[in-house]
């Protein structure tokens, strides 16, 4: 079973739990704006992606800045408000509550092979997971007995590993975290175990500032977003790109490239579609590349894309959540997540 960032509707027991959580009442009334997300085409594949005029709806634009969009087992939607400290809640007909307050400056999610929600969390610096009794626990913390530094993203594979992405961007900002000292001595990404307890650094010398994360379908690429420009957008000799390994069966990795680079901000939450396209985060846009980077075409959108999460609507259609700025959205897509 695959266990990313997609919609799962199977997980029935772990979906009642869900739905038991305290909830700390409603932010906003049930109600949505509908548009047309503009496109813009560099490869005739990207019409098999997506319509010439996709409808995008606007699901809450009262946020600071959102991250970490998750659908989870019962059909509803969270996603992080980071600067806020807090993790809000959407549900088809019902509007936004807030799920999680204070979240600890959670960043990225994801959902584990058992259903159970996994956070990336910047005040806890850890990978922290959501029990069936409603409480929070860390999986892990720390590498060769040191503190990580404010975990970022993360994505889960089908034996139950965790990869996770490391830097300092926010232990570094004390509008994202509760401050301290980062002792990694620099930026990383890691693979770690539930099954064993074992956490890997990976070997990825061509990755600066590690932020989103992603697999291929076949799990055999692994992907992720290099946002060195995020520490001085002045300086463009950083790097602003998407870089990408080959997982041998140990599950090192070999073969590191650069698969694209980003124009026009900087890469931040990445996903893979199906047909192993990339869609990539930057400033104002999401930005589709092909398995070979091929630039396929961009989603033109109000404000600076953050992150987004494949999933289904209520017909079983594949839309795309998007966090950008201070709003999420939902965009129609014709493609499913990996």
């Amino acid at each position: 079973m695959k266990a990313t960032r997609k919609n799962y509707f199977t997980h029935i027991i772990i979906a009642g739990f869900f739905l038991t959580l305290p909830f700390h009442g409603i932010t906003t009334p049930h109600n949505t704006k509908i548009q047309t997300a503009k496109i813009q085409k560099e490869d005739p594949l990207f019409e098999t992606l997506i319509d010439k005029a996709p409808e995008l709806i606007t699901l809450y634009d009262q946020g600071i800045w959102l991250e970490g969009p998750q659908t989870l087992p019962d059909g509803s939607l969270i996603w992080s408000d980071v600067k806020a400290n807090r993790v809000l809640r959407w549900q088809e007909g019902k509007g936004v509550s807030v799920f999680l307050e204070p979240s600890h400056f959670q960043n990225g999610h994801a959902l584990d092979n058992q259903g159970r929600l996994l956070a990336a969390s910047h005040g806890k610096r850890a990978i922290e997971r959501l029990e069936k009794d409603g409480k929070w626990t860390i999986v892990v913390d720390s590498y060769q007995g040191n503190k990580l530094n404010s975990p970022n993203d993360l994505i889960v594979d089908r034996s139950g590993d965790i990869w996770f992405t490391d830097p300092a961007f926010g232990i570094n900002n004390p509008k994202e975290s509760y401050g301290g000292k980062a002792v990694q001595g620099g930026d990383y990404s890691y693979r770690y175990s539930p099954k064993t307890g074992t956490i890997v650094r990976l070997k990825t010398p061509l990755v600066k500032a590690p932020n989103g994360i992603a697999l291929s379908p076949d799990e055999k690429t692994l992907y992720i977003a290099d946002s060195e420009l995020a520490y001085n957008s002045n300086n463009s000799a950083l790097n602003s790109r998407i870089v990408a390994y080959d997982i041998k069966k140990d599950k090192s990795l070999r073969n590191g490239r650069v698969l694209a680079s980003i124009s026009h901000g900087i890469p931040d939450g990445i996903v893979t579609d199906a047909n192993g396209n990339i869609w990539s985060s930057s400033e104002g846009a999401i930005q589709i590349f092909s398995p070979k980077g091929k630039l396929l075409g961009k989603v033109i959108l109000p404000g600076t894309v953050g992150n987004m999460n494949f999933a289904l609507d209520k017909e079983n259609n594949p839309v795309l959540y998007v966090t950008a700025s201070h709003a999420i959205y939902r965009l129609k897509i014709k493609v499913k997540g990996k």
